[in-house]
């Protein structure tokens, strides 16, 4: 076994760079008056705990903010110029990276009848729009549909919903981890094999404070600069297997042990990213996503 230390310099200074949480307003949601507003909620707050679950970002509720606390007449309608202004202005100050907003277009049970038996399924559409509190631009937006096959089953309507709102909640590990990714670097190397020139295991500079979690899976780029212009090239992959400190993991390598190891070797700056759809369960698979 043999060690290989990034400079102290480097790993500072990824730290900085990558480690920090995004911090996100979430606002309140939307949606038409089929809907009951009980439904809203429900699926609101299963969204919210989700999230948080995830420890990746640091959410604040909009209900909880009395300076954003506008819905009374504002809400529903056509609020002046001023009034958006403000409210952003206030979001600001808050710190918000980023703002998700949330349209609720179906809570409901599905009734269903078999020779032998009766039951609810629980149908809950919804989308997500992740937006830039700096320039105001819609980062993405993300579509979900529980329905039929995919929601779950309950002996009344009511019943079916709430089970199929845990589906909500669980289903919020791929939506933080398509648009909250882990971003940090490599800074050391654990095992090698006996020449050296293939890595097994290394360390991150990313750990609790990040949110990551054993099991959370991770793509190695390394980091290109042609004729002034920086690119990134992805040449293997990791599984976090410990939660090391506050801002450091250890990591199996699964792909690309010599690559690694060669960019290392020669001082490469190598980054990890969230794989996508890099996490270890399979906690909301069956989920329709769209992305626009």
């Amino acid at each position: 076994m043999k060690r290989f230390i990034l400079s102290v310099a480097l790993m500072v200074a990824g730290i900085a760079a990558f480690a920090q949480k995004p911090v996100v307003l979430i606002d309140y949601f939307n949606a038409p008056k089929s809907v009951k507003a009980a439904g809203v909620s429900a699926v609101r707050s299963a969204v919210i705990a989700g999230i948080n679950q995830m420890n990746r970002v640091q959410l604040i509720d909009v209900e909880s903010e009395s300076s954003l606390n506008m819905e009374g007449i504002r809400r529903g309608k056509e609020s002046a110029m001023y009034d958006q202004t403000a409210r952003m202005g206030a979001i600001k100050t808050l710190g918000a990276q980023y703002i998700i907003t949330g349209t609720v277009s179906n809570v409901s049970g599905e009734y269903h009848k078999t020779e032998n038996s009766s039951y609810y399924t629980g149908n809950i559409v919804f989308s997500l729009s992740v937006v830039r509190v700096e320039d105001g631009v819609t980062v993405g937006t993300k579509n979900v549909t529980y329905a039929g096959l995919t929601g779950n089953i309950g002996s009344t309507a009511d019943e079916a919903v709430v089970s199929t709102l845990n589906r909500v909640k669980q289903s919020m590990d791929n939506f933080v981890n398509d648009y909250f990714k882990l971003k940090g670097v490599i800074v050391e190397m654990k095992e090698t094999n006996k020449k050296g020139d293939k890595v097994s295991s290394l360390y991150i500079n990313l750990g609790s404070e990040a949110g990551v979690a054993k099991g959370q899976k991770l793509d190695v780029l390394q980091v290109l600069k042609v004729a002034g212009t920086e690119g990134e090239e992805e040449i293997g992959s990791l599984t976090v297997d410990k939660v090391v400190a506050p801002a450091l993991s250890e990591c199996k390598v699964t792909k690309g042990g010599k690559e690694i190891m060669s960019a290392f070797k020669a001082g490469t700056e190598l980054r990890v990213v969230t794989k996508k759809d890099g996490w270890l369960t399979d906690l909301g698979k069956g989920v329709a996503d769209t992305f626009k």
